[in-house]
């Protein structure tokens, strides 16, 4: 089964979302500064219009695969190379979100708790999603998207009006180079359309409409753009100290010591659209696996995934300390690569091999009509030629 366009537009929502609420902006402010939300809002641009693109190949791929329509274009050799950048920023993208969410969830909100407490059901339940299928996980982000836009937007415009303007003033004090440089330290947070290339023969575009998709797109922008002014009007100057962005801003605006009764639960919420998220990389890294070793199932890919997950929960004790792993020079070069040259070169592959194929048509018919037009034009001159013959 294929999931509809609609689903399609809510899985690029959440996976815009999915890394810029958690320790995103507070790396981000120690390069930039407050600046850091215009190098957000730009890269995630960047990766709505790479959703354009890699949606209209989708569509040119009709029933095949990612695997089966990109080897028909560049051959299977240099398929596997790209497959391997790929599964590469998948693996790299489900460690970060697990061991970030690991993090905020055993040290920080249920800290009386063993982190096994939380680890093996987020296995089981990413394990069974990914095991079932993407339709499985469209349907589950259908059912919680939009309790966790909504809660965003509550949680940010309850401390909005606490937030301080005046902290990005003057804008790009330090020029644009910082900016460039916190996107590139932190690459690996971005791409977020790059899982569209494992639904290739998996989306029906009976429905498409571009504008729904520019929508959801917006919208993601919009969100995280409010929190991020939100976050840095608050903290300021200490952002690079508070490494759970959603938690903190409602924290701060609590009367109690910790987070209130709704807040809370919206937290929590959002917990589970993360494990979501998982899912979904998962589940890419899961196909990209499978092309990449000739796999016929999807079971020992899943078990994979689930083993690195669990055995990268036994590192650091259950810190972030792999964040310096996602910023470093190799992760950001795989990252550079999947995300943006990668599809890039599938897209002129692409293109290139559509015109070859127009001009090998156009030409194909211009020679038939050639041939129809000197049959034809042979056929009259043959009755003409005959009656001339009778006349003498």
């Amino acid at each position: 089964m294929k999931i509809n366009y609609r689903q399609t537009c809510i899985l690029v929502l959440m996976c815009q979302i999915a890394l810029k609420f958690l320790a995103l902006p507070s790396l981000m402010y120690i390069i930039s500064g407050s600046d850091s939300i215009f190098a957000i809002i730009f890269l995630m641009i960047i990766d709505g219009l790479y959703a354009f693109m890699l949606l209209s190949m989708a569509q040119k791929s009709g029933e095949k695969n990612f695997y089966e329509f990109v080897s028909s274009c560049l051959g299977k050799p240099i398929t596997k190379i790209l497959l391997i950048f790929l599964m590469a920023k998948f693996a790299l993208v489900v460690v970060n979100i697990s061991k970030g969410l690991e993090y905020f969830v055993v040290d920080n909100l249920y800290n009386e708790f063993e982190w096994y407490y939380y680890v093996i059901p987020l296995i089981a339940v990413v394990g069974y999603m990914v095991y079932r299928g993407i339709n499985n996980i469209a349907r589950v982000g259908e059912i919680v998207c939009w309790f966790i836009c909504l809660g965003v937007i509550y949680i940010a415009l309850k401390s909005f009006a606490n937030s301080d303007a005046g902290t990005f003033l003057p804008l790009f004090k330090d020029g644009v180079k910082p900016l460039v440089s916190s996107g590139w330290q932190h690459m690996s947070w971005f791409g977020s359309s790059t899982f569209l290339l494992m639904l290739f023969g998996k989306i029906d575009f009976k429905n498409k409409k571009p504008i729904k998709m520019a929508v959801y797109i917006g919208l993601a922008i919009a969100l995280v753009a409010l929190v991020h002014f939100v976050f840095y009007g608050i903290f300021q100057v200490t952002s690079p100290t508070h490494n759970f962005c959603i938690s903190d801003i409602s924290q701060f605006s609590s009367i109690h010591s910790s987070i209130d009764e709704l807040s809370w639960l919206i937290v929590s919420l959002w917990i589970v659209a993360q494990a979501v998220q998982i899912a979904i990389y998962s589940y890419c890294f899961v196909q990209t696996f499978k092309f990449l070793f000739n796999v016929k199932n999807d079971t020992f890919p899943t078990l994979v995934i689930m083993f690195i997950i669990a055995a990268l929960s036994l590192i650091g004790e259950n810190t972030i300390r792999l964040q310096t792993m996602f910023s470093s020079m190799p992760a950001r070069v795989v990252a550079f690569l999947a995300q943006y040259v990668v599809p890039l070169i599938i897209w002129l592959a692409v293109t290139i091999k559509g015109a070859k194929e127009n001009h090998k048509t156009n030409t194909n018919n211009k020679a038939t009509l050639t041939k129809q037009a000197n049959t034809t034009k042979s056929k009259i001159i043959q009755p003409k030629a005959k009656n001339l013959r009778r006349a003498k």
